[in-house]
């Protein structure tokens, strides 16, 4: 058995392009909207190494996920364990695409990252992808115990006083003024959005 004891990170991320929403980074496991299947990817430094992953199950409190995968072509069972608020919520999120039925739009819509580190959000980075090219984006870095909004061109980074969801709208403050961006993503995307950053505040 391989066990995964409280990785220091965490990744959810949803791209329309690919159809897969990325639900953690240790062991690096997506689920494909299309097949509604889990899958784990066995080259998470490379180009990716997708097999399905089998017999998911989850503790009561979402603290330990277990399941089974073929790992580098021998039948493996794998333990995750994680302390944080955040590792929970996207158990959560996997039980729920596993064994619900909501709907994830296929059609064009934000690209959306958010890296946590030790329960912390790190990264959250959110494009809207027109016929291959960046139409819009936001960025928040975190840095020096606090986050930050980073303008590409020209480059700025300016420290934030607050990051929220409300509503469908990401709301970024600053000491001088509200930065927002609303949201092209379906309920599921937004929700787990949500709570993960409600968590992940410093």
């Amino acid at each position: 058995m391989q066990i995964v004891r409280n990785p220091k990170s965490a990744v959810f991320s949803w791209d329309y392009r690919s159809g897969m929403i990325r639900v953690s980074a240790e062991p690096s496991l997506y689920f494909d909207t299309s097949a509604r299947s889990l899958y784990i990817d066995q080259n998470p430094a490379g180009d990716r190494s997708l097999t399905q992953v089998r017999n998911t199950s989850f503790s009561e409190d979402f603290t330990v996920m277990r399941f089974d995968a073929t790992w580098h072509s021998t039948s493996e069972s794998f333990e995750v364990t994680g302390r944080y608020q955040t590792d929970r919520i996207l158990r959560q999120v996997t039980q729920r695409l596993l064994t619900g039925d909501d709907a994830v739009a296929s059609g064009p819509q934000d690209v959306i990252e958010v890296h946590v580190l030790d329960g912390t959000i790190a990264v959250i980075n959110v494009l809207r992808v027109v016929e291959g090219v960046v139409e819009k984006s936001i960025r928040n870095t975190h840095k020096d115990g606090r986050l930050h909004l980073v303008v590409p061109s020209p480059w700025k980074r300016t420290e934030l006083t607050s990051v929220a969801i409300e509503g469908s709208r990401l709301v970024c403050r600053t000491p001088d003024e509200d930065v927002t961006y609303e949201l092209s993503a379906c309920p599921l995307v937004v929700e787990t959005m949500t709570a993960l950053i409600d968590a992940g505040r410093t």
